[in-house]
């Protein structure tokens, strides 16, 4: 049975780390990855008013994904950025032998990467550290945490820099 690592991304600067620890602890034990990011979910706090705007058409904002059945496949073109750095990421992974997936899921940040877990049955979750100081991890929390403290599978906290002297 292939090993399922599933890596979940914010596109901030510690991206980069968790990726390149996917790849190489998919490269090591041949692993599959599954990369993740999550949206918040959606506020609609704004309400469109007819009678103001009259001629108003909304904008077309959801799109196709590719390969798909046409059946409740659209997502919002906020996702067009988010879904194009995923596609390129996985091209990434998958040319260099690694069996690559990815998605976007809109929800509370911790519950969706742990339900995310759970569903594609993964072996270990990803997750980078934004190195965020006690006072605010006492305030506001992590996201690590959060996983770390709920989770039933091993948890990998990829660190914002390099521990190594010299290194950035």
């Amino acid at each position: 049975m292939i090993m399922k690592l599933l890596a979940t991304l914010d596109f901030s600067d510690v991206t980069n780390n968790v990726v390149a620890a996917a790849r190489k602890l998919a490269g090591t034990s041949s692993a599959s990855v599954i990369l993740l990011h999550v949206m918040p979910e959606e506020k609609h706090d704004i309400e469109f008013h007819p009678t103001i705007e009259p001629h108003y058409q909304p904008p077309e904002k959801y799109y196709r994904e590719p390969e798909s059945s046409g059946e409740g496949d659209n997502v919002p073109i906020l996702h067009d950025k988010s879904f194009k750095t995923l596609q390129n990421i996985a091209d990434t992974l998958n040319n260099d032998g690694i069996e690559t997936s990815f998605s976007i899921v809109h929800g509370n940040t911790v519950e969706t990467i742990l339900e995310q877990a759970e569903k594609e049955k993964a072996d270990f979750i990803l997750l980078g550290s934004h190195g965020h100081k006690t006072l605010y991890q006492l305030v506001v929390g992590t996201v690590c945490s959060g996983v770390v403290n709920d989770s039933r599978i091993p948890v990998i906290i990829v660190p914002r820099t390099s521990s190594k002297k010299g290194e950035a």
